[in-house]
């Protein structure tokens, strides 16, 4: 239901020539190579510092030593995020769900790089698996020039796009006045963001994700230590308030790109690019990146979307302000399960990828399976602690009563479908491991763009439940999305794909 293609086209059996992808769209150069079964022991050219091997040896050791460091780098991110929020509380309600809604926004403007993302962790892995470093090289110089061009464009773009891209939510006063500062002050920091997000997916496809994870201790060390200083004024820093918080980000990435440039032109890494090779565009590896990552690219896009279309409900709502700002408190103790997700669909997206390259298809179908169990127990712990401990977990970001009383309505419907989410963020990553980013495209507009908002608008304003309306249809729409997801998965079209 969910694949557009037809069975037959992708049947390994079909001798005729290489197979169409999820759209029809074959890819023919190295399509033997990407496919031939690897043989014999490991090369040193293939293990370089902090890579890992998932082709081979006890799966689950090595799904957990490949995915310790994304999950721990999900937790520095957290806590990045919640110390932001929690220095931008003090400055009051308003500038919370300033931060919160601007986000949104952000992110939706910015979907464009996690098409580039996903196409390029995807093909690093498949090249990996197939023992292809120069293939490897080559994928990720592409993603640098990419991410710089696609940075460029971003500046210009968030600047105008900031004040009535929020007016548009309803957002209004000082809210709208904050929004428009963090979002102006962000974009301006476009191309260090996209430069890290590019070249550690490239180094998480290769397995290396140490280095991203290292690279993330000290970025967010700066990142936390420069917000403070920018947001209060420290010496001669002048008080910037809630762009302080942007503003930080802009020197923390920026600072951080140089270094991850450095890295994969060093030769000491999983990836090495030569700096004296051309640095031409290559149109064939960009259709790669973009036909893969595309859906993917949607597929987030969608997400924001349906998160921008509940905070408009939200606005709507009689809570208003408050509802945006215990929404956005609550989703700073549920982002640590999201992130730690997203950690997960990363590790599954590698492990399936890098076997599905060396064309191992039942090994891909168990990495799959692993990764579904660890994220299913993390997150039913991780819920149920924020379920029993929900007042003071919200208490700890602000002290307004009624942001309060919101937020831990939304802190509990956003734990209790926890687990289905990350279900549904595994079983997504295993699919775009071998290829298949059109099926949770699919899944995500139908739950997350239909079923939810569709269902929080009739509870919130039709039927006058309000702010708890809107949670209970997002929370509806994960669990829906968590059964299309592995209901698409264990259909085993995925391992029929070539690309």
């Amino acid at each position: 239901m969910f694949m557009t293609t037809k069975p037959d086209l992708h049947s390994s059996n079909n001798n005729t020539g290489p197979a169409p992808g999820p759209n029809g769209y074959t890819i023919t150069e190295d399509a033997e190579a990407i496919h031939t079964p690897v043989t014999g022991p490991v090369t040193p050219e293939t293990t370089k510092r902090g890579g890992v091997d998932l082709t081979q040896g006890h799966l689950l050791k090595g799904i957990a030593i490949l995915s310790w460091p994304i999950v721990t780098g999900a937790v520095l991110n957290w806590i990045m995020g919640g110390a932001d929020t929690k220095m931008v509380s003090s400055l009051g309600p308003e500038a919370i769900a300033a931060v919160g809604q601007s986000q949104g926004i952000i992110f939706t403007i910015m979907a464009i790089i996690f098409a580039i993302a996903t196409g390029t962790q995807v093909l690093v892995a498949r090249y990996t698996g197939a023992r292809q470093p120069d293939r490897v090289a080559e994928v990720t110089r592409q993603t640098i020039i990419i991410s710089i061009i696609v940075g460029i464009l971003m500046v210009p773009l968030g600047l105008v796009l900031a004040r009535p891209s929020l007016a548009s939510l309803g957002v209004d006063g000082q809210v709208l006045h904050f929004g428009t500062q963090y979002m102006q002050a962000f974009f301006w920091g476009s191309i260090g963001l996209i430069i890290n997000f590019m070249v550690a997916a490239a180094l998480q496809g290769a397995g290396d994700t140490l280095t991203p994870l290292y690279t993330l201790v000290w970025m967010n060390a700066l990142h936390i230590a420069s917000g403070y200083v920018m947001i209060f004024g420290v010496g001669p820093v002048p008080a910037m308030g809630v762009a302080g918080a942007a503003w930080a980000v802009v020197l923390s990435r920026g600072i951080a790109a140089l270094y991850m440039i450095w890295v994969v032109t060093s030769g000491r890494y999983a990836i090495t690019v030569p700096l004296g090779h051309s640095w031409r565009i290559d149109w064939p590896i960009w259709g790669k990146m973009f036909y893969i990552g595309m859906p993917s690219s949607l597929q987030g896009l969608t997400r924001n979307v349906a998160y921008l279309m509940l905070a408009a409900i939200l606005n709507h709502t009689v809570a208003g302000t408050y509802a945006i700002s215990g929404h956005t408190v609550a989703g700073q103790w549920g982002a640590l399960g999201i992130f730690i997700g997203l950690a997960m669909m990363t590790a599954a997206m590698t492990a399936v990828g890098q076997n599905m390259g060396a064309n191992n298809d039942h090994r891909a179908e168990k990495s799959c399976w692993q990764v579904v169990h660890i994220s299913t127990i993390s997150s039913v712990i991780l819920g149920g602690l924020c379920i029993v401990f929900g007042h003071p977990l919200v208490r700890f970001f602000t002290d307004d009563p009624q942001a309060m009383y919101w937020g831990w309505w939304a802190l509990l419907f956003l734990s209790a479908s926890l687990p289905f989410a990350t279900v549904s963020m595994a079983f997504s990553g295993g699919l775009r491991g071998a290829g298949d980013t059109m099926s949770p495209l699919w899944a995500t507009i139908i739950c997350t763009l239909g079923i939810g908002p569709l269902l929080a608008w009739l509870l919130a304003l039709k039927f006058g439940m309000g702010p708890i309306g809107a949670w209970i249809g997002l929370a509806v729409s994960m669990v829906a999305q968590a059964i299309v997801t592995g209901g698409i998965f264990q259909t085993g079209k995925w391992k029929r794909i070539h690309i």
